[in-house]
């Protein structure tokens, strides 16, 4: 594969990959360096297999399956890395994070990231698994532990 079709292939991810990497890191100027960080991350892993590879743009069908694809695999390098970095700037992050949502950053950055793969990107829990490589009972615990704090949250907003 070239350069420019792996730029064509993946260039629309770039804005759902920005929210992801902001739903870990709440800053702009480090999710954006996590993007970076990620793509650079899985295309070394994979520079074999992407070299190797050749790619039909003209069918639409083939093209959203491997972008599909290369994104579940930027997503685990996002993951992985974004974790680590969340951690490193937890005193950053609390500053600068967006006072409307402080309920949902104040939640373990995997929760967070688990449940924006599940109810902004829809995917499956058989993908969601796949992406952050945790058993189907973690996946599934982390998406109705993150509901229950963020709704037990509102409902002590309400009652106030």
């Amino acid at each position: 594969m070239k350069r420019k079709e792996l730029h064509s292939l993946l260039s629309p991810l770039s804005e759902k990959l920005y929210r992801f990497a902001y739903t870990l890191i709440p800053d702009d100027l480090q999710a954006e360096q996590l993007v970076i960080d990620s793509f650079n991350a899985f295309l070394l892993r994979e520079r074999k297999k992407l070299m190797a590879r050749e790619v039909d743009l003209v069918s639409k069908n083939g093209s959203q399956i491997l972008r599909r694809q290369y994104f579940k695999g930027i997503l685990q390098h996002m993951l992985e890395i974004g974790v680590r970095r969340s951690i490193q700037l937890s005193e950053q992050i609390k500053v600068s994070r967006p006072q409307e949502y402080v309920p949902y950053y104040s939640l373990e950055p995997k929760v967070r990231f688990v449940m924006s793969l599940r109810y902004d990107a829809q995917f499956s829990v058989e993908e969601i698994e796949e992406i952050v490589q945790m058993p189907r009972y973690e996946v599934i615990e982390k998406i109705h532990n993150g509901r229950f704090l963020l709704l037990s949250d509102l409902n002590r907003g309400v009652n106030v």
